[in-house]
């Protein structure tokens, strides 16, 4: 496929390090700038347990399990050089690594680009995937995808090489983007059938598949020993046959997901609907996935293809790409099809429209490359930073407000009133306020929240809803007077004075906090006796 069209090399080894260096740095910048300046939420969460839990005891966790725990593993060696006595800036740390490997992913991208396009071209590449708006904001996050997204693209780019010793190094790599997510077992087997499409005319690399096995295998063992060990599960193939079995049982059988709010009757466990939901959200999703840079250069690019594909020579390196980003769609589809709204599931395809997009870029032949590639590049990271600006309804104030009187409210009680106030960040204060211990597992990876939330809707008074709620252990309460909650709750707020067994303990007004939250603690003697 005759993707180049300037053959000739433009740039020196050190001139590649020099564009990419700057490139980089603009990348951690931005990245830096919209990085949430609070704690971890959701998944990060559990890798962040998992990861402290591991590096405190110097082996594999044996009390959290996850099927994905190659991403905490490798915290947990970063925490291990550190100390252990402010888990805030081991959060911090979490996410640093993760906004880091999220850069240097431009190396692999990079190199990909280049088994295709120039030098010129492939620096336009690296560019366009850095500066996607959905994979910087997901780098802050400090989940799995940063770390997943540079192995898996790392592996790609090793195995479209000539050198055969650095293909048997992509299988190694394909390994360890396994154990960052499990699904990395498809990578894996479409890696295998290119690798005997690759070497069908060689039949001494034919006979060395078992090598190739074999690293990929060791790479998974141990993390695979120390879960079947402890429960009796692999973390790897049986996520695969579970998930299987799951999807046989609701969709084949027509069994309903007790408490699924899509499949969770007669009617809607089936195929067919399983099926709608998947393309009808894998469509939403991929649109969502292109906005703002893609939508823009990928239809040029196809448009391209189209055009001249009377001239197209498809080649082994294309197609590999392209059947990896199909099978990397498979789980992305699952995903969708179960209700999973997150576009992140979409991020390993973006390498095969990062090729579509330079295809476009090349095609359009323009004169004095180098200044095109300045300003093409200059004009994504413009884009994608005022994408971003415009896009960013996080108030980091409010957010560190709300985890500052979340961590307060966890460290008084272990339950609250709930529809009264924002009470966020339950995982992260259980984890802060109970330092050095650990919370307790629950299912899986997740852990147990400290600070349960009880909920007032239904009840009439004041009176009737903590009387009926102290038998639940409800010793507190928290207000700020909105009117999302319950009447007698915001007259708490405006009012206390009318409630002499209320004593307030809190008030975040005095602490020069915008958002004002008041918490009470509950007096029951004086209660009853009025």
């Amino acid at each position: 496929m005759d993707y180049d069209i300037i053959k000739q090399d433009s740039f020196s080894k050190k001139g590649i390090f020099l564009c990419l260096l700057p490139i980089g740095i603009i990348g951690l910048l931005v990245r830096m700038y919209f990085e949430p300046a609070t704690a971890l939420t959701g998944d990060a969460t559990n890798y962040f347990v998992y990861a402290v839990d591991t590096g405190l005891k110097g082996k594999l966790s044996d009390v959290y399990f996850l099927g994905n725990s190659g991403w905490s593993v490798l915290l947990s060696a970063f925490f291990s050089i550190t100390k252990y006595d402010d888990p805030l800036f081991l959060m911090e740390l979490q996410r640093s690594l993760s906004i880091f490997i999220s850069v240097v992913t431009i190396i692999p991208v990079y190199f990909l680009c280049r088994r295709f396009f120039n030098q010129s071209y492939s620096l336009i590449g690296a560019s366009l995937f850095l500066f996607q708006p959905h994979i910087i904001i997901n780098s802050t996050l400090g989940i799995t995808e940063p770390i997943f997204l540079f192995l898996g693209i790392s592996s790609l780019t090793l195995f479209l090489s000539n050198n055969h010793k650095i293909v048997y190094a992509s299988f190694a790599v394909a390994g360890l983007f396994t154990l960052i997510r499990y699904e990395g077992l498809l990578f894996f087997a479409m890696l295998s059938i290119m690798f005997f499409v690759k070497y069908r005319n060689e039949k001494k690399y034919f006979l060395r598949y078992p090598l190739v096995l074999a690293i990929f295998v060791l790479v998974l063992l141990p993390v695979a020993y120390s879960n079947f060990e402890t429960y009796e599960r692999d973390g790897f193939v049986s996520e695969l046959v579970g998930n299987s079995q799951t999807s046989y049982k609701h969709f084949i059988e027509g069994k309903p997901e007790v408490g699924d709010p899509i499949y969770g009757d007669a009617s809607s466990a089936n195929m067919q609907n399983f099926l709608t939901v998947g393309i009808t959200n894998t469509i939403f999703f991929f649109g969502v996935a292109v906005i703002p840079i893609f939508i823009f250069f990928v239809p040029i690019g196809i448009i391209l293809v189209i055009k001249n594909k009377n001239n197209l020579k498809i080649d082994f390196k294309i197609v590999t790409v392209i059947l990896i980003s199909i099978t990397m769609l498979i789980p992305a589809f699952y995903a969708y099809a179960k209700g999973v709204d997150d576009v992140r599931f979409l991020f390993m395809v973006f390498p095969l429209l990062v090729l579509i997009s330079l295809y476009g870029i090349n095609k359009l032949k323009m004169k004095n490359h180098h200044f095109i590639m300045v300003g093409i590049t200059t004009a994504i990271v413009l884009t994608s930073f005022l994408y971003l600006d415009f896009k960013n309804e996080i108030d980091v104030d409010y957010e560190n407000e709300v985890f500052l009187i979340t961590k307060f409210i966890a460290s008084k009680t272990s339950l609250i009133n709930d529809n009264s106030a924002d009470i966020d960040y339950r995982t992260a204060a259980t984890i802060v306020t109970s330092w050095p211990n650990l919370p307790t597992p629950v299912r899986e990876s997740h852990v147990e929240r400290s600070l349960k939330l009880i909920s007032p809707i239904g009840h009439n008074s004041l009176i009737e809803f903590v009387d009926l709620s102290k038998d639940k252990g409800l010793t507190h309460l928290a207000v700020d007077g909105r009117d999302h909650q319950p009447e007698f709750l915001r007259d708490v707020f405006y009012h206390d004075e009318k409630y002499p067994y209320l004593k307030i303990i809190y008030d975040s007004s005095e602490l020069g906090m915008k958002y004002h939250v008041k918490i009470y603690e509950i007096d029951f003697v004086r209660m009853y006796e009025n």
